[in-house]
């Protein structure tokens, strides 16, 4: 009893550190300083953090945002720590937070834990949609970005735009091909500043949501809602997943996490 006790402590201890790790407001505060050196150093460009727009199901909340000549910069702030697995048409990507050394419990031996978490690129592709759906420009015209800012390693070959904060400076420099004119990028970014100054939205809302959304969640594509389904074919015959309500006229799915 009493090594299920400890067990059960130790699990715990592991869940609470993990929920506060997935997303730091360090890293973001740190990607926000290389935004702004970006766009003091180039005249006509805007950078907007936190910005969160409404959506079909309910909210999405975009950590920043660069409206420049070069086009739109839609930033996903990662602040983790240890190897990173994952390929862009992968739903799910690993974080394993590698130990000094092997530690055990009641005999078992460990190395690492392992946490996952949504494919960064989907994430942000959904934030790509909301910032081109608002400013009502071509999707040619932005360009998702993925920064890991903590203390993390890639262990998976990952595409261009997925990089680690020492690289957004660079990355951004790369891009010198003027797409937009001063005009448009102004008349975007005073849009930009305009919304969030009288939007009425806030991060409790979208925390709200969040919540809600995973126990009644509403389709991303059509805003109907989405019934608990179960597969009868293929390799996830017997799981349950989300499917939404209008099908088949809409095939959009979730994940079920029980």
């Amino acid at each position: 009893m009493f090594e299920f006790l400890v067990l059960i402590g130790i699990i715990f201890v592991i869940a609470i550190f993990l929920s506060f790790h997935p997303k730091g407001n360090v890293g973001e505060h740190r990607v926000s300083y290389k935004a702004k050196s970006f766009s003091r150093k180039n005249s006509a460009s805007e950078s907007f953090d936190n910005v969160i727009f409404k959506t079909p199901d309910g909210t999405t909340q975009i950590d920043h945002i660069i409206i420049s000549v070069y086009g739109i910069f839609v930033i996903e702030t990662k602040d983790y720590t240890g190897w990173i697995f994952g390929n862009e048409n992968q739903q799910k990507w690993t974080q394993s937070l590698v130990g000094p050394r092997k530690f055990s419990i009641f005999g078992r031996r460990y190395s690492s834990v392992k946490y996952q978490f949504q494919n960064p690129l989907r994430q942000n592709y959904k934030h790509v949609k909301a910032v081109q759906k608002f400013l009502n420009v071509s999707m040619d015209k932005i360009f998702s970005i993925i920064v890991f800012a903590g203390d993390s390693e890639f262990k998976s070959e990952m595409p261009d735009n997925v990089i680690e904060l020492h690289e957004l400076t660079s990355y951004l420099n790369s891009y010198k091909e003027q797409i937009l004119s001063i005009e448009t990028v102004e008349m975007l970014s005073e849009k930009m500043s305009d919304y969030l100054l009288n939007s009425e939205i806030d991060e409790e809302d979208h925390i709200e949501n969040i919540m809600n959304n995973r126990d009644n969640p509403i389709c991303p594509k059509c805003g109907s809602k989405m019934i608990l389904r179960t597969a009868k074919k293929g390799k996830s015959a017997g799981s349950q997943f989300w499917g939404c309500r209008n099908f088949p006229s809409c095939k959009t799915t979730k994940t079920y996490n029980s």
